[in-house]
Protein backbone atom coordinates (compact mmCIF):
# COMPACT_ATOMS: atom_id res chain seq x y z
CA UNK A 1 0.00 0.00 0.00
CA UNK A 2 1.41 3.46 -1.13
CA UNK A 3 2.45 5.96 1.23
CA UNK A 4 -0.51 8.35 -0.15
CA UNK A 5 -3.18 5.76 0.00
CA UNK A 6 -2.28 5.22 3.95
CA UNK A 7 -2.33 9.02 4.44
CA UNK A 8 -5.57 9.35 2.86
CA UNK A 9 -7.07 6.31 4.49
CA UNK A 10 -5.60 7.99 7.99
CA UNK A 11 -7.41 10.93 7.45
CA UNK A 12 -10.47 9.75 6.42
CA UNK A 13 -10.58 7.51 9.23
CA UNK A 14 -9.72 10.73 11.99
CA UNK A 15 -12.22 12.41 10.23
CA UNK A 16 -15.28 9.84 10.99
CA UNK A 17 -13.72 9.58 14.29
CA UNK A 18 -14.58 13.04 14.60
CA UNK A 19 -17.76 12.84 13.59
CA UNK A 20 -18.66 9.48 15.99
CA UNK A 21 -17.05 11.47 19.00
CA UNK A 22 -19.55 13.92 18.27
CA UNK A 23 -22.64 12.48 17.26
CA UNK A 24 -22.20 10.56 20.82
CA UNK A 25 -21.75 13.52 22.76
CA UNK A 26 -24.77 15.08 20.91
CA UNK A 27 -27.07 12.12 22.35
CA UNK A 28 -25.39 10.88 25.68
CA UNK A 29 -24.75 14.67 26.76
CA UNK A 30 -21.71 13.14 28.71
CA UNK A 31 -17.91 13.26 28.38
CA UNK A 32 -16.26 10.62 26.94
CA UNK A 33 -13.73 9.51 30.17
CA UNK A 34 -10.57 9.77 29.58
CA UNK A 35 -10.26 11.86 26.73
CA UNK A 36 -9.35 15.79 27.64
CA UNK A 37 -11.26 17.13 24.38
CA UNK A 38 -13.78 15.17 24.82
CA UNK A 39 -16.05 17.14 27.15
CA UNK A 40 -15.64 21.14 25.43
CA UNK A 41 -16.86 19.35 22.07
CA UNK A 42 -19.99 18.58 23.69
CA UNK A 43 -22.46 20.82 21.67
CA UNK A 44 -21.08 19.37 18.70
CA UNK A 45 -24.09 21.53 16.27
CA UNK A 46 -24.57 24.74 17.59
CA UNK A 47 -25.50 27.95 16.19
CA UNK A 48 -26.91 31.75 16.77
CA UNK A 49 -29.86 31.53 19.43
CA UNK A 50 -32.77 31.30 17.91
CA UNK A 51 -31.47 30.37 14.74
CA UNK A 52 -33.23 27.49 12.35
CA UNK A 53 -29.87 27.04 11.04
CA UNK A 54 -27.49 25.40 13.43
CA UNK A 55 -23.64 25.34 12.62
CA UNK A 56 -21.89 22.21 12.33
CA UNK A 57 -18.43 21.55 13.97
CA UNK A 58 -18.29 17.79 12.52
CA UNK A 59 -15.85 18.96 9.71
CA UNK A 60 -13.17 19.66 12.08
CA UNK A 61 -10.52 17.12 13.56
CA UNK A 62 -10.10 16.74 16.90
CA UNK A 63 -6.43 19.04 15.78
CA UNK A 64 -8.30 21.52 15.13
CA UNK A 65 -11.25 21.66 18.11
CA UNK A 66 -7.90 21.83 20.12
CA UNK A 67 -6.81 24.99 19.16
CA UNK A 68 -9.85 26.84 19.13
CA UNK A 69 -10.31 25.58 22.72
CA UNK A 70 -6.94 26.66 23.24
CA UNK A 71 -7.99 30.04 21.32
CA UNK A 72 -10.63 30.51 24.06
CA UNK A 73 -8.88 29.48 27.07
CA UNK A 74 -6.30 31.81 26.88
CA UNK A 75 -8.60 34.55 25.97
CA UNK A 76 -10.53 33.81 29.12
CA UNK A 77 -7.33 33.41 31.16
CA UNK A 78 -6.17 37.13 30.24
CA UNK A 79 -9.87 38.89 30.89
CA UNK A 80 -10.34 39.20 27.21
CA UNK A 81 -14.14 39.85 26.28
CA UNK A 82 -16.16 37.66 24.09
CA UNK A 83 -15.88 40.23 21.05
CA UNK A 84 -11.87 39.97 21.52
CA UNK A 85 -11.81 35.87 21.67
CA UNK A 86 -14.70 35.29 18.49
CA UNK A 87 -11.97 37.89 16.06
CA UNK A 88 -8.98 35.47 17.44
CA UNK A 89 -11.36 32.84 16.31
CA UNK A 90 -12.42 34.29 13.44
CA UNK A 91 -8.70 35.24 12.25
CA UNK A 92 -7.41 31.62 13.04
CA UNK A 93 -9.99 29.82 11.14
CA UNK A 94 -9.69 32.37 8.27
CA UNK A 95 -5.84 32.31 7.78
CA UNK A 96 -5.37 28.55 8.49
CA UNK A 97 -8.50 26.85 9.47
CA UNK A 98 -7.19 26.20 12.73
CA UNK A 99 -4.14 24.57 11.88
CA UNK A 100 -0.29 24.87 12.39
CA UNK A 101 0.90 25.53 9.44
CA UNK A 102 4.63 25.04 8.17
CA UNK A 103 6.16 26.81 5.34
CA UNK A 104 8.27 24.96 1.92
CA UNK A 105 9.81 28.39 1.18
CA UNK A 106 11.08 28.48 5.22
CA UNK A 107 13.00 24.96 5.95
CA UNK A 108 13.22 25.90 9.78
CA UNK A 109 9.51 25.45 10.05
CA UNK A 110 9.36 22.00 9.24
CA UNK A 111 11.45 20.92 11.56
CA UNK A 112 9.04 21.96 14.37
CA UNK A 113 5.39 19.83 14.46
CA UNK A 114 2.63 21.15 12.55
CA UNK A 115 -0.40 19.79 11.01
CA UNK A 116 -0.03 21.28 7.47
CA UNK A 117 2.44 23.03 5.01
CA UNK A 118 1.78 26.05 3.15
CA UNK A 119 3.63 28.48 0.18
CA UNK A 120 2.35 32.09 1.03
CA UNK A 121 5.58 34.24 1.48
CA UNK A 122 6.98 33.36 4.66
CA UNK A 123 3.67 32.95 6.94
CA UNK A 124 3.91 30.10 9.27
CA UNK A 125 1.16 29.04 12.28
CA UNK A 126 -2.37 29.20 13.04
CA UNK A 127 -2.41 33.06 12.56
CA UNK A 128 0.15 32.96 9.55
CA UNK A 129 2.55 35.30 11.20
CA UNK A 130 5.76 36.40 8.55
CA UNK A 131 9.06 34.79 9.91
CA UNK A 132 11.02 37.87 8.27
CA UNK A 133 8.60 39.90 11.10
CA UNK A 134 8.00 38.41 13.51
CA UNK A 135 10.46 35.53 14.22
CA UNK A 136 12.57 37.53 17.00
CA UNK A 137 9.83 39.01 18.74
CA UNK A 138 8.15 36.02 19.27
CA UNK A 139 11.42 33.28 20.31
CA UNK A 140 12.99 32.39 16.75
CA UNK A 141 11.17 29.61 14.89
CA UNK A 142 10.36 28.06 18.16
CA UNK A 143 8.16 30.60 19.21
CA UNK A 144 6.34 31.30 16.03
CA UNK A 145 5.39 27.22 15.22
CA UNK A 146 4.31 27.17 19.02
CA UNK A 147 0.14 28.03 18.91
CA UNK A 148 0.48 28.88 21.89
CA UNK A 149 2.41 31.42 21.48
CA UNK A 150 0.90 33.12 18.16
CA UNK A 151 -2.51 32.76 20.47
CA UNK A 152 -0.28 35.38 23.00
CA UNK A 153 0.61 37.07 20.08
CA UNK A 154 -3.18 38.10 18.94
CA UNK A 155 -4.34 39.09 22.40
CA UNK A 156 -1.35 40.82 22.83
CA UNK A 157 -2.33 42.79 19.50
CA UNK A 158 -5.16 43.82 20.64
CA UNK A 159 -4.13 46.39 23.23
CA UNK A 160 -2.53 48.14 20.46
CA UNK A 161 -5.82 48.52 18.68
CA UNK A 162 -7.39 51.93 19.07
CA UNK A 163 -10.80 51.31 21.75
CA UNK A 164 -10.70 47.65 20.62
CA UNK A 165 -13.66 46.75 23.21
CA UNK A 166 -15.89 48.00 21.73
CA UNK A 167 -15.24 47.35 17.71
CA UNK A 168 -16.45 44.26 16.43
CA UNK A 169 -15.06 41.09 15.85
CA UNK A 170 -14.39 41.02 12.21
CA UNK A 171 -13.18 44.59 12.22
CA UNK A 172 -10.88 43.49 15.12
CA UNK A 173 -9.40 40.40 13.25
CA UNK A 174 -8.35 42.84 10.26
CA UNK A 175 -6.89 45.77 12.97
CA UNK A 176 -4.41 42.89 14.09
CA UNK A 177 -3.83 40.36 10.89
CA UNK A 178 -3.74 43.67 8.22
CA UNK A 179 -4.69 41.52 5.56
CA UNK A 180 -4.89 42.35 2.19
CA UNK A 181 -8.37 40.88 1.97
CA UNK A 182 -10.48 42.66 5.24
CA UNK A 183 -13.53 41.40 4.09
CA UNK A 184 -12.57 37.30 4.53
CA UNK A 185 -12.98 37.45 8.58
CA UNK A 186 -16.36 38.68 8.10
CA UNK A 187 -17.48 35.10 6.61
CA UNK A 188 -16.17 32.98 9.42
CA UNK A 189 -18.41 34.56 12.10
CA UNK A 190 -21.04 32.29 12.49
CA UNK A 191 -18.53 29.25 12.54
CA UNK A 192 -16.16 30.99 15.30
CA UNK A 193 -19.22 32.56 17.52
CA UNK A 194 -20.44 28.78 17.13
CA UNK A 195 -16.29 27.54 18.68
CA UNK A 196 -16.62 30.42 21.32
CA UNK A 197 -20.09 28.73 22.36
CA UNK A 198 -18.84 25.25 22.21
CA UNK A 199 -15.41 25.96 24.21
CA UNK A 200 -16.76 28.68 26.97
CA UNK A 201 -15.34 28.08 30.21
CA UNK A 202 -12.74 26.70 28.80
CA UNK A 203 -9.90 29.01 30.76
CA UNK A 204 -11.57 28.21 34.29
CA UNK A 205 -8.92 25.90 36.03
CA UNK A 206 -7.94 23.45 33.31
CA UNK A 207 -4.37 21.80 34.12
CA UNK A 208 -2.99 19.70 30.73
CA UNK A 209 -1.32 16.54 31.13
CA UNK A 210 2.38 15.88 30.94
CA UNK A 211 3.77 16.18 27.29
CA UNK A 212 4.02 12.58 26.69
CA UNK A 213 3.04 12.79 23.00
CA UNK A 214 -0.45 11.10 23.18
CA UNK A 215 -3.34 12.85 21.95
CA UNK A 216 -6.04 11.59 24.52
CA UNK A 217 -4.64 11.89 27.86
CA UNK A 218 -6.19 12.22 30.84
CA UNK A 219 -6.08 15.34 32.52
CA UNK A 220 -3.78 15.91 35.80
CA UNK A 221 -5.70 15.42 39.36
CA UNK A 222 -5.48 16.67 42.55
CA UNK A 223 -6.44 16.16 46.31
CA UNK A 224 -7.92 19.33 45.95
CA UNK A 225 -9.31 22.55 44.13
CA UNK A 226 -5.92 24.32 44.69
CA UNK A 227 -6.41 28.10 45.11
CA UNK A 228 -7.29 30.87 42.76
CA UNK A 229 -3.71 32.33 42.81
CA UNK A 230 -2.00 29.27 42.22
CA UNK A 231 -4.50 28.53 39.40
CA UNK A 232 -3.60 31.83 37.93
CA UNK A 233 -0.16 31.20 38.53
CA UNK A 234 0.28 27.80 36.70
CA UNK A 235 -2.55 29.20 33.90
CA UNK A 236 -0.13 31.87 33.05
CA UNK A 237 2.82 30.10 32.74
CA UNK A 238 1.13 26.91 31.05
CA UNK A 239 0.67 29.58 28.12
CA UNK A 240 4.38 29.50 27.77
CA UNK A 241 4.27 25.78 26.82
CA UNK A 242 6.85 25.64 24.11
CA UNK A 243 8.74 28.80 24.19
CA UNK A 244 12.70 27.82 24.61
CA UNK A 245 15.30 27.66 27.27
CA UNK A 246 16.60 30.88 27.92
CA UNK A 247 19.18 31.30 30.61
CA UNK A 248 18.62 34.24 32.70
CA UNK A 249 15.03 34.28 30.47
CA UNK A 250 12.15 35.88 31.48
CA UNK A 251 10.52 38.78 33.59
CA UNK A 252 7.11 40.53 35.25
CA UNK A 253 6.09 41.15 31.79
CA UNK A 254 6.46 37.78 29.71
CA UNK A 255 9.71 35.80 27.80
CA UNK A 256 13.05 38.13 26.79
CA UNK A 257 15.49 36.85 24.88
CA UNK A 258 12.80 34.80 22.74
CA UNK A 259 12.19 32.67 26.03
CA UNK A 260 12.78 31.65 29.83
CA UNK A 261 14.81 30.03 32.43
CA UNK A 262 13.14 28.02 35.01
CA UNK A 263 12.81 31.22 37.79
CA UNK A 264 11.90 33.78 34.99
CA UNK A 265 8.76 31.39 34.19
CA UNK A 266 8.29 30.84 38.14
CA UNK A 267 8.31 34.82 38.63
CA UNK A 268 6.40 35.42 35.36
CA UNK A 269 3.94 33.39 36.32
CA UNK A 270 3.29 35.00 39.89
CA UNK A 271 3.49 38.54 38.87
CA UNK A 272 0.87 37.49 36.45
CA UNK A 273 -1.29 36.31 38.94
CA UNK A 274 -0.82 38.88 41.27
CA UNK A 275 -1.11 42.04 38.97
CA UNK A 276 2.23 42.54 39.01
CA UNK A 277 2.13 42.94 43.37
CA UNK A 278 4.64 40.51 43.49
CA UNK A 279 7.59 40.48 41.51
CA UNK A 280 10.36 37.85 42.33
CA UNK A 281 14.02 37.76 42.14
CA UNK A 282 15.40 35.96 39.40
CA UNK A 283 17.42 33.65 41.31
CA UNK A 284 16.22 29.93 42.77
CA UNK A 285 17.84 30.28 46.12
CA UNK A 286 15.96 34.72 46.79
CA UNK A 287 12.79 32.58 45.73
CA UNK A 288 12.67 29.98 48.05
CA UNK A 289 13.75 32.43 50.58
CA UNK A 290 11.55 34.84 49.66
CA UNK A 291 9.14 35.80 52.98
CA UNK A 292 6.11 36.32 50.66
CA UNK A 293 6.25 32.49 50.13
CA UNK A 294 4.56 29.87 52.41
CA UNK A 295 6.14 26.51 53.17
CA UNK A 296 4.06 23.85 52.17
CA UNK A 297 4.59 19.89 52.76
CA UNK A 298 4.94 17.86 49.47
CA UNK A 299 1.90 16.05 50.13
CA UNK A 300 0.03 19.16 50.32
CA UNK A 301 0.79 20.69 46.82
CA UNK A 302 -1.95 22.53 45.00
CA UNK A 303 -1.16 23.42 41.16
CA UNK A 304 0.79 26.86 41.11
CA UNK A 305 2.71 25.92 44.17
CA UNK A 306 6.65 26.58 43.04
CA UNK A 307 8.83 23.41 43.86
CA UNK A 308 12.72 24.18 44.69
CA UNK A 309 14.87 21.91 44.11
CA UNK A 310 18.43 21.35 45.79
CA UNK A 311 21.18 19.28 44.88
CA UNK A 312 22.70 16.70 47.65
CA UNK A 313 25.28 18.73 49.89
CA UNK A 314 24.45 21.75 48.32
CA UNK A 315 22.92 24.95 50.41
CA UNK A 316 20.91 26.79 47.56
CA UNK A 317 18.33 25.42 45.10
CA UNK A 318 19.56 24.70 41.46
CA UNK A 319 16.06 24.70 40.05
CA UNK A 320 12.43 25.39 40.32
CA UNK A 321 9.13 24.55 38.56
CA UNK A 322 5.43 24.55 39.28
CA UNK A 323 3.24 21.50 40.75
CA UNK A 324 0.87 20.96 37.65
CA UNK A 325 -1.04 18.43 39.22
CA UNK A 326 -0.88 14.65 38.45
CA UNK A 327 -0.76 12.35 36.03
CA UNK A 328 -3.36 9.29 35.59
CA UNK A 329 -1.24 7.12 37.62
CA UNK A 330 -1.12 9.92 40.39
CA UNK A 331 2.57 10.64 40.06
CA UNK A 332 3.14 14.79 40.19
CA UNK A 333 4.01 16.96 37.30
CA UNK A 334 5.73 19.86 37.43
CA UNK A 335 5.52 22.72 34.53
CA UNK A 336 9.11 24.07 34.18
CA UNK A 337 11.94 25.45 31.91
CA UNK A 338 14.20 22.62 32.14
CA UNK A 339 17.54 22.77 30.75
CA UNK A 340 19.47 24.47 27.44
CA UNK A 341 17.83 22.85 24.40
CA UNK A 342 14.40 21.44 25.94
CA UNK A 343 11.63 23.75 26.05
CA UNK A 344 8.95 25.12 28.48
CA UNK A 345 6.95 21.74 29.39
CA UNK A 346 5.40 19.38 31.90
CA UNK A 347 7.07 16.72 33.20
CA UNK A 348 7.26 14.29 35.99
CA UNK A 349 8.40 15.23 39.11
CA UNK A 350 10.14 12.32 39.46
CA UNK A 351 12.99 13.18 37.08
CA UNK A 352 14.33 15.16 39.85
CA UNK A 353 14.16 11.82 42.20
CA UNK A 354 17.94 12.06 43.67
CA UNK A 355 17.53 16.06 44.07
CA UNK A 356 15.91 17.58 47.84
CA UNK A 357 12.64 18.87 47.07
CA UNK A 358 11.10 22.12 48.37
CA UNK A 359 7.75 23.89 48.25
CA UNK A 360 6.74 27.31 48.28
CA UNK A 361 2.98 28.75 48.20
CA UNK A 362 2.72 32.07 46.80
CA UNK A 363 -0.18 35.15 47.08
CA UNK A 364 -1.69 33.67 50.31
CA UNK A 365 -1.72 36.99 52.19
CA UNK A 366 -2.73 38.77 48.70
CA UNK A 367 -5.48 36.41 48.46
CA UNK A 368 -6.71 36.78 52.14
CA UNK A 369 -6.77 40.84 51.20
CA UNK A 370 -8.46 40.15 48.08
CA UNK A 371 -11.08 38.37 49.96
CA UNK A 372 -11.31 40.76 52.41
CA UNK A 373 -11.89 43.90 49.60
Amino acid sequence: MSAGVVKALSAVGGLLLTVVLLIVIMISGDPIAGCAVAAPMGQGMTGTPGSSTPVSLAGYDTAQLDLAREIVAVGERRGIPESGITAALMAATTESELRNYANSGVPESLSYPHDATGTDHDSVGPFQLRASVWSERLGGMAGLMTPARQIGWFYDQLDTVPSWQTRAPAALAQAVERSAYPDAYAGKRDVAEALYRAFRGAGAGTAPAADDGTSCASEPETGGTGSGFGARVLAAAMAERGLPYVWGGGNASGPTGGGFDCSGLVLYGVAQASGGRIVLDHYTGSQQRDPRGIPVPLDQLQPGDAVYFTSPGDTDSHHVGLYAGTDSTGHPLILNAPDSGIPVRVQPMSDFASDHAQARRFGVQQQDTDHRT
